[in-house]
């Protein structure tokens, strides 16, 4: 009978999104979250760890295994890695990133070089660029090529040959503008945009203020370092409120 129960719990966490998996987790008690988090799949364990709250995040990494947590931790990209860095032990941090990229491995280094209160630390680096010479058909032949955009992805970020930020195009003006209109005529000049050591807090109130989806990050040279996106500020502004 319990195996039988074991099998249903499955079942039902199995069609079930990681936010609500979390949610549920959170209401546990430790030995039934610990039951409950075995019967989870491993390639969405470390979701669900991103979704649940600093305490029961804590408790389930001191249990688990360093194997187990290493096979969990091993599904996230770099972005997600930098966001757990603190709550996972150094020796096991250092293991699961040797796997990343070379890339991925300098961006986690280097949003781990920031305050978790500062932009640098939630900022990602999917990031979709343009230059401002293309025109609409050869941005829109780009976004075709891909399997997928970021996600929170509300527009383009332009850049010069330099990688310096020149400005913004939202995804709407790709679609509400001749095939022939260059990127120039269309983009955004002036956007909401931040510097990597900007406060978090201060950040998520111009997400409120102006109700951004995502918004350039850039360096004091005007270099674009990566994005940020309201998932990230949502995330922040509810660790803080707990």
């Amino acid at each position: 009978v319990h195996r039988q129960h074991l099998v249903e719990l499955q079942l039902k966490l199995r069609k079930l999104h990681p936010a609500d998996i979390a949610f549920v987790l959170e209401a546990l008690p430790l030995d039934d979250r610990l039951l409950a988090w075995r019967q989870i799949q491993d390639d969405r364990g470390g979701e669900v760890l991103l979704e649940v709250s600093d305490a029961a995040r804590d408790s389930l990494i001191e249990a688990l295994e360093r194997p187990v947590l290493v096979r969990v931790l091993g599904q996230l990209d770099a972005d997600d890695l930098a966001e757990l860095a603190e709550a996972v032990p150094e020796d096991v941090l250092a293991e699961v990133s040797r796997a990343l990229t070379a890339r991925d491995r300098d961006w986690l280094q280097t949003t781990m070089a920031y305050p978790e209160d500062w932009v640098g630390h939630l900022m990602t680096q999917d990031v979709l660029t343009v230059r401002e010479s293309q025109r609409v058909e050869q941005v829109l032949s780009l976004l075709r090529g891909r399997d997928d955009l970021p996600p929170n992805t509300d527009s383009l970020f332009v850049v010069d040959a330099r990688h310096l930020f020149k400005g913004v195009m939202p995804l709407r003006a790709l679609l509400l503008n001749d095939p022939q209109t260059p990127v120039a005529t269309l983009m955004l000049a002036d956007p909401v945009m931040f510097d990597a050591t900007d406060s978090a807090g201060d950040a998520a109130r111009a997400f409120e203020r102006y109700d951004l989806v995502s918004a350039p990050v850039v360096s004091e040279r005007g270099k674009l370092l990566g994005r940020l996106t309201v998932d990230a500020v949502m995330d922040y502004i509810r660790e803080e409120s707990e």
